[in-house]
């Protein structure tokens, strides 16, 4: 039986965010081509990476670990490898709660041909610092990423409780050709003196690329409004691409909302920080949900159509306990300071979109969400994870493709899919959690994005990943269509939630 779902949700910000890949926008030549994303060996595939931040180390439970499996030469390995922080060359010590592999991210941080992944450890402790959190660089190389040269960043003012390495996010934000690491610290500038006994205001830093690899040299803190109007939790769930269309590539932050100590909710928020030379500097928000619910996940692609003004934000918001769980989409129009957003909202009531929609924390409709063209007609489409949503009698979760089109989101034509859809395996169980966590990556190496789900409480508390492949018309069933941390010969198992964090 997985874990209960009703949790504080300053608890549970360290499993909110997860970096999908993006694409890094263009950059002046340098002497190696950039590898994409999580392509670690450097060969033009991308490897799958799954952070399984549950995962007990030496009997120190929710120490956390990172796998992934490689793709080698247009084919899908058995190569599969796990890091923790007591591997060989990988920076710490793996220590209860730490929660390495908590978030992950990816890109050619220092431009030699070979994609590297940054791992945030948000229960890391500092030197003087509780769950201050850390990141640590792994470097990729035609082995993939071995330790070596790995390197760990932390704040440099740490706090305790700040998660700094809850959420990532990996692009080109300062346009000089080497990715840079954006993270998000949801539990920073508690003691900020504006917010009195509220919670925490949260951060985002940005750590620059180079030459050398991820320097925090020239690192910038970013943060959310302040006041009596504060972003609560900012730095909650990150994405990495070019919004307002300047060719640059802009941060978009999360602020989940929270909860103070006297149980009064606040809502979550939505920013964006423009991309420029000097990378952002300042973040403006779009727009804040006034339902009562929690700002879960972020996605950003073209639903309207590529050429058809700017790419949409899409984000997940989960639902309080009188409000109800819907997707919040968010249009841009103007520049600079005279951004503004219009915002659309889409629940499980709407025509044609699969489920029913219920009063409180139940479905979790949002709680993961990828934006990305699987039909075939240049319209990007959105999954939408749902794992608390009921199929039959069991609690066990499922996914919703909607589709892009002319007019946004559509009305028709959309499906949901679960462990009893045909060709997805495992079958149906109270508290799977399918669809706690979703990435897009070409799993099949057919040229397509293909849909990667989370089933984190698959197994009691196991887990599981599954693989939707692409099908030109929507999804389905892949052609290896799940994965389990029972591959990776690792003994330790129990309770780990594999699935949890998906790149």
């Amino acid at each position: 039986m997985a874990r209960g779902r009703t949790v504080a949700w300053l608890a549970a910000l360290a499993a909110l965010a997860v970096a999908a890949p993006l694409a890094l926008v263009a950059a002046p030549a340098q002497a190696a081509t950039a590898a994409k994303p999580y392509d670690f060996d450097g060969d033009g595939y991308p490897e799958l990476v799954v952070g399984v931040p549950d995962l007990t180390v030496g009997g120190r439970a929710e120490a956390g670990g990172v796998t992934w499996q490689m793709s080698r030469n247009s084919r899908v390995t058995t190569d599969e490898s796990l890091l923790t922080q007591s591997s060989a060359k990988v920076p710490g010590a793996s220590e209860e709660g730490d929660r390495f592999g908590a978030a992950v991210a990816s890109g050619d941080f220092d431009r030699d041909g070979y994609a590297d992944v940054a791992v945030g450890a948000p229960g890391e402790d500092g030197s003087k610092a509780k769950d201050s959190g850390s990141v640590t660089v792994l470097y990729g190389s035609p082995d993939g990423p071995t330790g070596r040269r790995s390197a760990r960043f932390s704040q440099p003012k740490e706090e305790r409780g700040a998660a700094f390495g809850a959420a990532l996010a990996a692009g080109d934000v300062n346009g000089d050709g080497y990715a840079d690491v954006v993270v998000g610290a949801p539990g920073d500038d508690n003691a900020d003196p504006s917010s009195g006994g509220f919670p925490a205001s949260g951060t985002v830093t940005v750590l620059l690329g180079s030459k050398k690899g991820v320097q925090d040299k020239g690192s910038r803190v970013l943060r959310g409004v302040r006041g009596t109007d504060h972003d609560y939790a900012f730095g909650s769930a990150l994405r990495v691409a070019d919004v307002d269309a300047d060719g640059r590539a802009d941060v978009v932050v999360l602020a989940s909302g929270a909860q103070n100590r006297d149980g009064a909710a606040y809502d979550g928020s939505v920013s964006f920080c423009a991309g420029g030379t000097a990378g952002p500097t300042s973040c403006r928000r779009l727009g804040r949900d006034a339902t009562g619910g929690r700002y879960a996940s972020v996605a950003v692609g073209d639903v309207s159509g590529p050429g058809v003004g700017r790419p949409e934000i899409v984000v997940g918001v989960v639902a309080g306990e009188e409000s109800r769980d819907h997707l919040d989409v968010y249009s841009l129009t103007g520049t600079g300071a005279a951004t503004r957003a219009t915002v659309a909202q889409l629940d499980q009531a709407a025509a044609g979109v699969p489920g029913s929609r219920e009063d409180g924390q139940f479905d979790d409709f949002g709680a993961a969400v990828v934006v990305t063209e699987l039909t075939g007609d240049a319209y990007a489409d959105v999954v939408v994870g749902a794992p608390g949503e009921a199929v039959g009698d069991e609690r066990a979760g499922r996914v919703v493709l909607i589709r892009g089109g002319a007019n946004g989101l559509a009305r028709s034509g959309n499906r949901a899919l679960d462990q009893e859809t045909p060709g997805v395996p495992g079958g149906s169980e109270e508290g799977d959690d399918f669809g706690a966590a979703l990435t897009v990556v070409d799993r099949d190496l057919d040229g397509r994005d293909d849909v990667v789900v989370g089933v984190p409480g698959k197994n009691d508390d196991l887990g599981r990943v599954v693989f939707l492949g692409a099908t030109g018309t929507g999804l389905g069933g892949a052609d290896r269509n799940d994965d389990q941390l029972s591959g990776f010969g690792y003994a330790e198992r129990l309770d780990a939630r594999y699935g949890t964090a998906l790149a």
